[in-house]
Order: C-alpha cells, then structure tokens, then sequence
C-alpha cells in the first residue's frame, strides 16, 4: 500500500514538475516576443540619432576640409549627403522541445526553449558633388543684407558676425571716402575696422544699436480730372495703396508703407520723419545689396565715435579664404578697442582659430587630415582671456552662411553617389 501511494505521488510530482517547465517556458517564450517588439523601435530610434550625428560631424568636417584646401591654395570642393536610406529586418523564431506524460521516457526528454532574434540593417547613403555654374556663382557672389540681419537677429555677436562676413567698412565722413580693410595686411586700414566693429558690438551690448530695414511711406502724385471710382479704390487698398484727393478731385496722392533698406544705427529710425527715413533707404539703394549702411550719429549712445557709410560684404569663397589665409599668410592680431568705445566685449585676436599640427590634438571639436597635416579646431584656452565658446560658435556661423549659400539640391540635377553598407 505503502509502495502504491508514493509511486502516486511520485507521479504527480513528475506531472506538477513537468506543468511548471511548460509554464515557465511558455512565459519565456512571450517574453521574447514582448522583448523584440520593444527592440525595434529602440534600434531604429538610436540608427535615427546616429545617422543624424554622422552626417553633422561630415558636413562640418567638409567645410573644414576646404578650409585646409585654401590654405594651400587648392580649389574648394563640396559635396552634400541627399538622403540616408535604411532598411531594418527583425527577425524571430521560437520553439519548444520535449515530450509530455507519465511514462518513465519523458523523465530523459525535458521542456526546452529554443528561440534566436537578430536584427539586420541595410544602409543606402546618397552624396551629391555640389557643382556646376549655380552653386559657383552662388558661392563666388557676395553675401546680401539678408542673411546678416538674419544671423545677428538669432542672437549671434555682431564683432563675430561682421568679422566673418564683412570685407571692410566704407566710411564717409569730412575728409572724403575711405575705406577699411578687414585684411591684417592693410596695416592701419585694419585696425580701423576692428576698432569700429568693437565699437558697433558694444553698442549691442548696451542695447543701444538699431539693426533693421528702415520702414517709410512712400506716395505718388496723379493728376486726374475726376475723382477715383469705388473699384479703383478698393483695388488699390488690396495692394496696400490709399487714395488721397485734394478739394478740387485734380490732383491725387496715392500712399504706401515700404519696407527698405537694411540700416545699422545708434537710435531708432521711427523717431525721423518720413521724409528723413525716405532718403536714408534712397542713399542705402545707391549702394548694391551687398552693403549695410550704418549712420552712428552724435548725439545718440556712442555718438562719440560717430560712423557714416556702409558695411561691404563679402563670398562664401572669400569668408574661406580668410579664415584660411590667418593660419599663416595673414594672422590676425590683438586690437584694442577705442577709447571712446564705453563698453568691453569679446576680443579674441583671431576670428576662427584652426590649428595647424603634425599630429591630431587631443582636445578637438573638429579634425581633418590633408597633405599629410592636421588640421583642427580646439576649445578656445580659457587663459588667454577667452570665453571658450568662441571658437565653436564663430564655425557655427560659418556653417549656418554656407547652408544659406547651398540651394535646394533637389533643384539642380547632378550626378549623384549612392554608398550601399
């Protein structure tokens, strides 16, 4: 009886044994399911950011790249990635193996989970060469007002700002026409125009500088010998016109807000009258777009050191071979601002520092290697009095003039690369 009842319940152990690897098993098996459903969207979420981060880091090293090509007086070359193409594959299987039931066999064929998950991917990554005469003339022709209203309204330093994009400052004043140069070479001439932008940046930071289009009204005399009729009217206030008639209906005035040129001051334009604003965007359009004119006027905050003419703006081409020549041709120096400049700002010696080196630096943002030279740019030494931010944010202005520069690839057919992994 003894023998009977323990070989009962050694059966139901066997059974309760085998029930609970089967129930383990089968939680394992959802287990794996659940996981490689949660694994894909993490693998293509990190494919996402580091596909990002790849083209960044090659876009930055490009223009870097050219930067080093000009120093040595090689022809720039750009080259753009259009489009990253990834395919993800999941792929699982999933099984189990063994045998169910009382007899003594199934004790040697125990549940046992086999299951695998792997995870492929395909990427197809598109370069275009950035050529032919669109992108030349757009790279080669001065930079607009545009794009320097643009960048010092997102907050940049105007100092940064204007060292970069400006050739020099045309000034005009009682002794005739000058111009400064922003060139080291220009001896005096340079250091004229560093001292103005201090001057300019300083203001800036005072909140004392008006960088803006200068907003008028401008009118149109028409003689008539009878009063407009109520289409003409309301055509005209569709286009932003206002009929103005005098008492006899012969002579109308016919009124529109403008929005002109680009001007730099040191008060603000809406206190003129129209007429002062008026001739202020008439001497601003003698000039072509690629010129700012700046009125710093006495009387007003840095009035002191008064400046009127304009701002001259140079290529995307040109911003490179700058930066390109003060590696060593041309290096830039300390310029002290004017005494009459009130307020300090950031002065580094040079605009955008690249270093020159036989071997890679170890604290670098950005290295590339050309003609067996290394060429980097490092977090600005706090010792020399620095900020350590300049250095990156003057290339961030770089960069952000060049995607300004690059038109829509999509518009302008060229032959394109594509890279399969």
């Amino acid at each position: 009886m003894w023998n009977q009842r323990k070989g009962i319940i050694g059966k139901q152990l066997n059974l309760s044994r085998l029930i609970y690897t089967a129930l383990t098993s089968t939680s394992a098996f959802i287990g794996v399911l659940l996981l490689t459903g949660c694994l894909s969207p993490i693998a293509i979420h990190r494919a996402v950011i580091e596909y990002d981060r790849t083209v960044s880091y090659v876009e930055a090293d490009l223009l870097l790249l050219n930067i080093a090509r000009a120093r040595h007086h090689r022809p720039v070359h750009f080259t753009a990635v259009s489009s990253v193409a990834a395919t993800f594959d999941f792929r699982t299987s999933a099984g189990i193996r063994g045998g169910f039931g009382p007899t003594i066999a199934s004790r040697d064929r125990p549940l046992n989970l086999e299951y695998s998950a792997s995870i492929a991917e395909n990427p197809t990554i598109t370069i275009v060469p950035i050529t032919g005469e669109e992108f030349t003339k757009r790279i080669l022709q001065p930079l607009d007002e545009g794009k320097f209203e643009f960048l010092v309204r997102q907050g940049y330093d105007i100092n940064m700002v204007l060292r970069l994009m400006a050739r020099g400052i045309a000034i005009d004043d009682e002794s005739g026409h000058a111009v400064s140069f922003n060139a080291p070479s220009q001896g005096e001439g340079y250091l004229e125009f560093r001292r103005r932008l201090l001057h300019l940046a300083g203001l800036d930071a005072e909140r004392a500088l008006y960088v803006g289009p200068i907003l008028f009204e401008e009118s149109h005399a028409v003689r008539t010998n009878r009063a407009p009729n109520p289409d003409e009217v309301v055509a005209a206030l569709e286009k932003g016109f206002r009929w103005e008639g005098d008492r006899e209906g012969m002579i109308h005035t016919v009124r529109r807000k403008a929005v002109g040129r680009l001007l730099v001051a040191n008060y603000d334009p809406a206190r003129l009258s129209n007429e002062e604003r008026r001739l202020l965007h008439e001497e601003a359009q003698r000039v072509p777009l690629d010129s700012v004119l700046v009125d710093i006027r006495p009387g007003s905050p840095g009035g002191e050191y008064p400046l009127h003419g304009s701002i001259l703006l140079r290529s995307m081409n040109a911003i490179i071979g700058f930066v390109a020549k003060s590696i060593e041709e041309e290096i830039e120096m300390m310029v002290e601002p004017d005494p009459r400049t009130k307020t300090v700002v950031r002065n580094p010696s040079r605009t955008l520092e690249i270093e020159e080196s036989d071997s890679k630096p170890g604290d670098f943002e950005f290295s590339v290697l050309f003609d067996s030279r290394h060429y980097s740019i490092r977090k600005y030494p706090v010792s020399q009095g620095m900020v350590p931010s300049w250095n990156q944010e003057a290339f961030a202005v770089l960069s952000n003039l060049f995607q300004m520069t690059v038109a829509d690839l999509t518009k302008y057919p060229t032959p394109a690369i594509a890279i399969a992994k």
